[in-house]
């Protein structure tokens, strides 16, 4: 249950919200934009990668309820405060594709340090940890980005950015869930009674 939990979250989180939401909060409203964004530009890019964490944070709260593992809502406060700084630190210093790159590997950093509580292992888990999230970048960044250049460049309107948005937030989703779907399957300490009674439903399905 708790990993299947972890997997239909973020299946449905990134492209739910940074693939559909974040473009149509981000460019819907203010229109497209060079390096340089105007002031509602911003704010309104800032607004959208404030809804994608926080509810990337409460999705994984949830998440980790089922094993016991109580979170609070206050975790949330490191990803509202450092995922955007860097999401623009990337995009104002080295600009796309380092933007999501920098946004990513915050929310990886993050978890590793709040996550280190329910591991196994907290010093495998830190790197582990970094690097599904940077394996989750690269293969938003190739796939979504490669995809842009190829075939999206030239729609017109919010549907280019509906395209590439999704295009990286789908392949990134599909690694956070399976990878870190195996790595949480050798890594997190369920708890013992928990297991006895997964393990007693499990029988009990199998004799019906």
């Amino acid at each position: 249950m708790f990993l299947r939990k972890w997997v239909m979250s973020n299946l449905v989180v990134y492209p739910g919200l940074l693939g559909l939401l974040h473009p149509l909060i981000a460019h819907g409203f203010t229109g497209d934009h060079d390096k340089l964004l105007t002031t509602p530009q911003f704010i309104m890019h800032t607004i959208s990668i404030f809804i994608f964490v926080f509810f990337l944070v409460v999705s994984r709260n949830k998440t980790f309820e089922i094993i016991g593992k109580k979170k609070i809502l206050t975790d949330a406060w490191p990803f509202l405060f450092f995922a955007p700084w860097v999401f623009w630190l990337g995009y104002y210093t080295l600009f796309v594709p380092f933007d999501i790159l920098f946004m990513f590997l915050s929310i990886g950093i993050i978890n590793a340090v709040q996550l280190r509580p329910f591991v196994k292992s907290p010093a495998k888990w830190i790197w582990q940890c970094v690097l599904g999230y940077l394996l989750a970048a690269i293969a938003g960044i190739l796939i979504g980005l490669g995809a842009h250049i190829m075939y999206y460049k030239d729609f017109q309107g919010i549907s280019k950015d509906l395209a590439t948005w999704t295009s990286i937030s789908v392949p990134a989703a599909f690694v956070v869930a399976y990878y870190f779907r195996y790595i949480l399957s050798k890594q997190v300490r369920f708890e013992d009674n928990q297991n006895m009674t997964s393990e007693n439903n499990s029988h009990i399905s199998k004799v019906a």
